[in-house]
């Protein structure tokens, strides 16, 4: 089995190279990720640049890594579309992210594009992402991420997008894994706005987290019980409902 792994935290990413490392193991691994850090990129595109590729091991090392001067959307095209046309790989995993991608955050998550780029390919995706990232919760969570593969993937032959969120603590295995639908991860302060010395104004955008509870089960509500949430995604954004009613207004006119 080869896999392409990718994120959006950059080549030198502990999750990442974690992950590769250990999964280099059982599978035929590539990397081919940012060179920096593009989180919150979702799936730009680099196009008035050009792209550069820089090599962090051999051809022949597994895992074999690469970094581009681009964004996880960029990699994924680059990879797929010319580094690995002769060699595809079976299966595209974004992360492991340091820092959750819950609910509607994935419109923005560079994480989740890079994985969703596999859709176009008509390969499998995985996204994987943890409230923080530290080499003790990967130790926990790798042995469980290569079951979730050979389970989902290998045994099942899944051939879809899922994202997959860790809590920062708790047990990794099947007992506290639930599929759930997306959520709507609400921010509070989005805006911190400040003054330099000069008495100009500037910005950053970020917010604090609300973990609302909703109808149903959702990711961003679960994720706070302690369980591992896993939500299947598609790049296809339409409403079918809301097309059923516009068409009914266009038909009237």
């Amino acid at each position: 089995m080869h896999i392409l792994i990718c994120n959006d935290d950059g080549i030198l990413a502990p999750g990442l190279r974690d992950m590769a490392d250990y999964l280099a193991q059982f599978y035929q691994v590539t990397v081919v990720a940012p060179e920096v850090e593009q989180s919150a990129k979702s799936h730009a595109l680099t196009i008035e640049t050009p792209l550069k590729i820089r090599k962090f091991s051999d051809d022949t090392a597994n895992p074999r890594l690469m970094a581009v001067t681009g964004t996880p959307s960029d990699c994924m095209k680059l990879a797929m579309s010319y580094l690995l046309v002769d060699d595809m790989p079976d299966l595209v995993i974004s992360g492991i992210n340091h820092g959750f991608n819950l609910g509607s955050d994935v419109l923005y998550s560079g994480t989740v594009s890079g994985a969703m780029e596999s859709m176009f390919y008509n390969i499998p995706g995985l996204a994987l992402s943890v409230r923080k990232y530290s080499s003790r919760r990967g130790e926990e969570m790798l042995p469980f991420i290569k079951s979730f593969i050979e389970q989902i993937f290998v045994k099942e032959a899944f051939h879809g997008l899922l994202n997959v969120n860790f809590p920062l603590e708790g047990p990794c295995d099947w007992d506290h894994v639930e599929v759930v639908s997306q959520g709507f991860q609400r921010y509070t302060d989005i805006i911190d706005a400040r003054m330099n010395r000069r008495g100009d104004e500037y910005f950053w955008i970020g917010g604090h987290l609300e973990f609302d509870k909703d109808d149903i089960p959702t990711d961003v509500e679960r994720i706070e019980h302690g369980v591992i949430t896993v939500v299947a995604l598609t790049w296809k954004q339409q409403n079918d409902e809301d097309m059923e009613i516009v068409k009914k207004i266009v038909d009237k006119v």
